[in-house]
């Protein structure tokens, strides 16, 4: 049989309604549920975690109140299984206020024009950390196949743009140089990383990235001790309230961590002056160095995809 002869089925919408009749009473519980946020996370590029569905704001309910696992930042989704109205606009912009929610997810079935402009106007005006998507949503089958959903993007932020909206005087001569540096890593690790997602290039000493949990955050980390001397980490962070015991909990499988993470040693660091724990590695390198960075970049996605693999699973399991 020729290609040309290969027989081939054919991709069948769903009416989202014939899957969900109601949006609050279908729709949201559905995408409240752990594997339905994580799908969604993926077509963000984000790791989600429910904090609650229809969430009091004021006299109204917001539909479902996540956190970005990355930095613990509260994600607004609300959602409408029709076309986009000037109500649910204004709902959005409402809830994220009295939220403080500093990303916003506007999912329906079909966006107007109008309503994109709008968020991408919003996109435009606010600061690199606000950000607003809009995503249509719709369901697909092939044949007799059970049905899929797929979530697309139609409106969503400038990451580029707003982490260069500054001009460049606004910065002093290190946090450029903090800020170039974390664009080339950035860049690295969309091509090259297996596990992890980087965020936001920021003019930081660090980067905040996702594992999967609140409380928890993988850093990468290119700083100076007090000796002058520059250093590149990768760690695991473990904050918020009752690190102790999800450190200790952890460090009750330090000899099998150690041997599963390999070469390079981990240290675990739990100081009496403050709440954190931290989980790391370090190389002394001079990442401020251009002809040091394309190596600085790789040692560090390298072990943070390392800590993500040893740590994720282990983590879900911590209370």
């Amino acid at each position: 049989m020729t290609d040309t002869e290969t027989p081939l089925a054919r991709l069948e919408p769903v009416s989202v309604r014939d899957i969900w009749p109601d949006e609050t009473q279908d729709f949201t519980p559905w995408l409240a549920q752990d594997k339905n946020l994580r799908l969604l996370g993926e077509t963000l590029r984000m790791e989600l975690e429910r904090v609650g569905t229809e969430m009091p704001v004021g006299d109204f309910a917001a539909d479902i109140v996540a956190v970005d696992t990355a930095n613990e930042s509260k994600v607004l989704i609300e959602n409408q299984l029709e076309k986009t109205n000037h109500r649910h606009l204004g709902q959005i912009l409402t809830y994220a206020a009295g939220l403080d929610a500093l990303t916003v997810v506007w999912i329906a079935k079909q966006f107007t024009n109008e309503h994109r402009a709008a968020l991408e106007w919003l996109n435009g005006i606010t600061g690199a950390d606000i950000r607003f998507f809009g995503l249509e949503i719709e369901v697909w089958r092939i044949g007799e196949s059970s049905c899929a959903p797929k979530f697309n993007i139609v409106a969503k932020p400038n990451d580029w743009t707003k982490a260069f909206s500054a001009p460049k005087a606004d910065l002093t001569e290190v946090q450029q140089e903090r800020i170039d540096f974390w664009h080339g890593f950035h860049a690295y690790a969309k091509e090259h990383a297996a596990k992890i997602s980087p965020t936001t290039p920021k003019p930081n000493t660090w980067m905040g990235l996702a594992i999967g949990k609140s409380d928890f955050r993988l850093q990468a980390i290119a700083s100076s001790w007090s000796d002058g001397q520059p250093e590149i980490r990768a760690e695991l962070v473990i904050f918020g309230g009752d690190t102790a015991r999800r450190f200790d909990a952890l460090a009750s499988e330090r000899d099998r961590i150690d041997a599963e993470f390999g070469a390079d040693q981990l240290e675990w660091h739990a100081p009496d002056d403050t709440q954190q724990r931290r989980i790391y590695v370090r190389r002394r390198v001079n990442w401020r160095d251009d002809r040091r960075q394309a190596e600085c970049h790789a040692w560090l996605v390298e072990n943070l995809d390392r800590l993500y693999e040893v740590f994720h699973d282990r983590i879900q399991k911590i209370p």
